[in-house]
Order: structure tokens, then sequence, then C-alpha cells
């Protein structure tokens, strides 16, 4: 019995000393410039306007990304294995996970189904329907958040499009896309559906 039970702790202890570990990517969205010292895992900010990224990658004891600016440091917490989006832009982040149906899209579209959008828009603009369950997010300034387990996930800034097409997996699956708007964009995108529906 208990050489059984050694060769089990011993066999577990083998397992995960050779296991790849908790694997966390952090995207970095900033208003400014920003430099990133990968070992400390420290974002360096300097204030502006210009759109500006980066990709981190954590391990498992690595616990979170400190920011510096000129109003202070602050750090934010990356606690377990994911992909995370840390928001230091000057304007709210509002995404969703993107839905790569098997119909394309639309060639005409209802009054209610235009309605259905704005009214979805003006919700989501004031964060109201945004969800881990629905895959809706609302992101403001100086906060983190992780939105999926699949490291292999996608995110798109705001200032470039989906891609018309994707290569599946060997599954046939759709990859996991995230697209990001300013709240901004959203706000503008919105004003251009309420004209439509007065044509």
């Amino acid at each position: 019995m208990k050489c059984t039970l050694l060769s089990t702790m011993i066999a577990m202890a083998c397992f995960a000393a050779c296991s790849p570990g908790v694997q966390k990517k952090v995207k970095v969205m900033s208003s400014g410039k920003i430099q990133v010292d990968e070992a400390t895992k420290t974002i360096t900010l300097t204030p502006g306007t210009q759109h500006n990224e980066a990709d981190l990658v954590l391990t498992e004891k690595d616990k979170g990304i400190t920011v510096k600016s000129p109003e202070g440091d602050q750090t934010y917490e990356v606690p377990d294995g994911g992909v995370y989006i840390l928001n230091i832009k000057t304007d709210t982040l509002i995404g969703n996970l993107v839905n790569f149906g098997d119909g394309g899209a639309p060639k005409s579209i209802s009054t209610e189904q235009l309605e259905h959008i704005i009214d979805s828009t003006q919700q989501l603009i004031n964060g109201q329907n945004a969800s881990d369950e629905k895959k809706t997010y609302f992101i403001v300034p100086k906060t983190i958040k992780k939105l999926t387990t699949n490291t292999n996930a996608q995110l798109i800034n705001p200032y470039k499009n989906i891609p018309y097409s994707v290569d599946v997996d060997k599954d046939g699956k759709a990859p996991e896309i995230y697209k990001f708007f300013t709240a901004k964009q959203k706000r503008e995108s919105l004003n251009e559906l309420i004209e439509r529906m007065k044509k």
C-alpha cells in the first residue's frame, strides 16, 4: 500500500514538473506610446492620442502587469490562464465574439431587425447588456478583463477590420476572434443606423 502511494506521488510530481504550466496572454491597447519590459512585466505609458498595442505572455508565477504613467503606478492582476485585454486607452472599449455563420451577410435587413440592432448597440454603449455569457464586453479605461481560456484566441483592435475569410481548425471549427471598437466609434455607428432608419 505504501509503495503504491509513494509511486503515485512520484508520478504526479514528475507530471507536474514536465507540464508546460499555465499560460496567460494579455493584449494591451493604449492611447499613447508604450514601452514594454518583458522581464518585469512592466509597461511604461506616455499618454497621447495615437493607438498602440502590445502582447505580453505571462507564466504561472507572474501574478500581473504594472503600468507606469505620469499618474502613478498601477498593477493589474492576471490570476489564471487564458487571454486578457488591458485597456489603458482614454476611451471605453466595446467588443464581442465574432460569429462566423455559414449563411453569409444578409442582402437586406428589415426595419424590425434594424431597430433591434439600434437598441442592442445603444444598450452596449451604456454597458447594459455586456456579459461573459453573451461574449459582449464593455471595458472602461484602466481595467483588465479575461475573455477566454483559449490561448489561441485572437483580438482585433478598433482600427482593423474583421477578416473576410478564416481558416477552420482540424475539427472544422472557426477560430475564436474578438473584435473591439472604441465607444466613440460605436456612437458614430449608432448615429449612422439611426439616419438609415429615417430614409
